[in-house]
């Protein structure tokens, strides 16, 4: 099997288009045909960043030879210690959310990626007021809650 067949593999097995896995690494499409039928080949810098994009072995895309991704849980663990202090009491907690959102497949992925985007307010923005959509009376929390409204609201 070529690099080119191992990309496509990955690819297909992280349930990612053409598309979508170049932006990810900052290639076109026609360029990511272009490596998986052999017409191009990956230079290391599209390897490298294939491997810490997709947590993808470096090794087996080069060869072939061992597992195709990096086990979950070390590449969680590695991240982790890198950001949080392991006597810290979310340790666990942390490495438990990236080691399900490393076994998400690439849609759910964006999913979430786009949730936490829409969740951080833009750098010039104010800052965000956590009350400001809070009911000001209990008559206007009431009003907003009740199970009719609720009923209402959702369906």
């Amino acid at each position: 099997m070529t690099q080119g067949e191992r990309v496509r593999e990955a690819r297909k097995k992280l349930g990612f288009t053409l598309e979508k896995f170049g932006e990810r690494i900052g290639l076109k499409k026609n360029t990511m045909s272009a490596i998986e039928t052999g017409r191009n080949s990956l230079t290391d810098a599209n390897i490298k960043a294939i491997c810490r994009e997709f947590s993808i072995s470096e090794e087996w895309l080069r060869t072939g030879s061992g597992n195709m991704r990096i086990p979950i849980e070390d590449e969680a663990a590695a991240a982790v210690s890198d950001l949080v202090e392991k006597s810290n009491p979310l340790y666990d907690v942390i490495k438990g959310i990236m080691v399900a959102y490393q076994k998400l497949d690439g849609p759910s992925r964006e999913v979430i990626d786009q949730f936490i985007l829409d969740a951080i307010p833009p750098k010039d923005s104010p800052p965000m007021d956590p009350y400001s959509e809070a009911p000001a009376t209990p008559e206007e929390l009431e009003e907003k809650y009740h199970p009719v409204n609720i009923k209402k609201d959702v369906g």
